[in-house]
């Protein structure tokens, strides 16, 4: 499972735009999206990511199709089909419709806590029962963005490519993780858009990178409801947002699941002892 397989492919969205600045690019599951890194120097990507598989985020299935684009879940299989979260069936219409379907652990755990067999468990499990359904797990969400090593080398060991924090871009010096990215099993992100969260500073998030050299943007939405949840974003701000972000083209952004950014191949699943 060495790094060497992959962190090479991100050329597809760059050579389809160099062909057309005003081209909308997305490109369906599984891969073919594979920019090297010195072909995305100037490029901004940018990812829209649920965490946990809540119930609401099912009408995004119908707002992403609208426009054309994808995003990645990151889903807790523990609570796959109650009341309270997406059944199996809703996650699968999602994949099939070219989104992707990652993993959580499988009761949101904090895996940072955890010694090594019981972190393999929360992580291998939960991989397991994702893979079963067909839903080809390859990119992984620390529950609470909580990461060490000993987090990390479970990530690693269940087999994903990449495992995503929740910080580390601020705006000030850092303006977007790196294609590929200085750490693919701790990447960064702004800050997780909440309640109270303009359209205008989410937006922002992705012109600042756009302006300062490129980079890759992803964005972490939890809820998507008219206030229900402190991490939530109506549904008229996620549609205005995905309307922008079509007029993004132009100035080189393109909307890429996280498995096209990373790159690799799927890897088998793999039992925690």
């Amino acid at each position: 499972m060495g790094r060497s397989r992959g962190m090479t492919r991100l050329t597809t969205a760059a050579t389809a735009l160099a062909g057309s600045a005003l081209l909308f690019i997305v490109t369906p599951i599984p891969r073919a999206l594979a920019p090297t890194a010195r072909a995305t120097v100037a490029q901004t990507i940018f990812t829209i990511q649920f965490d946990d598989g809540v119930a609401d985020q099912y009408q995004t299935l119908a707002m992403l199709g609208a426009h054309g684009m994808h995003a990645t879940f990151y889903v807790n299989s523990g609570f796959v089909g109650d009341p309270d979260h997406m059944t199996w069936g809703q996650l699968t219409d999602l994949f099939n419709a070219g989104n992707e379907i990652g993993g959580h652990t499988v009761f949101h755990t904090n895996v940072k806590k955890l010694k090594t067999l019981p972190a393999r468990h929360a992580v291998c499990d939960d991989r397991i029962a994702i893979y079963d359904h067909g839903l080809r797990p390859e990119s992984f969400a620390y529950p609470f963005g909580s990461i060490d090593a000993g987090a990390k080398d479970a990530v690693r060991f269940c087999g994903y490519n990449s495992g995503r924090g929740v910080s580390g871009v601020n705006d000030r010096k850092v303006f977007g993780e790196t294609v590929p990215p200085l750490d693919p099993y701790a990447t960064r992100t702004p800050p997780n858009p909440k309640q109270g969260t303009t359209l205008a500073t989410i937006e922002g998030y992705i012109t600042a990178a756009e302006s300062n050299g490129g980079g890759w943007v992803q964005l972490v939405f939890h809820h998507v409801c008219d206030g229900c949840d402190a991490y939530s974003i109506t549904p008229a701000n996620l549609a205005a947002l995905l309307d922008w972000l079509e007029l993004r083209a132009s100035s080189g952004t393109v909307v890429s699941t996280t498995a096209q950014v990373i790159g690799d191949s799927l890897q088998p699943p793999v039992p925690a002892e």
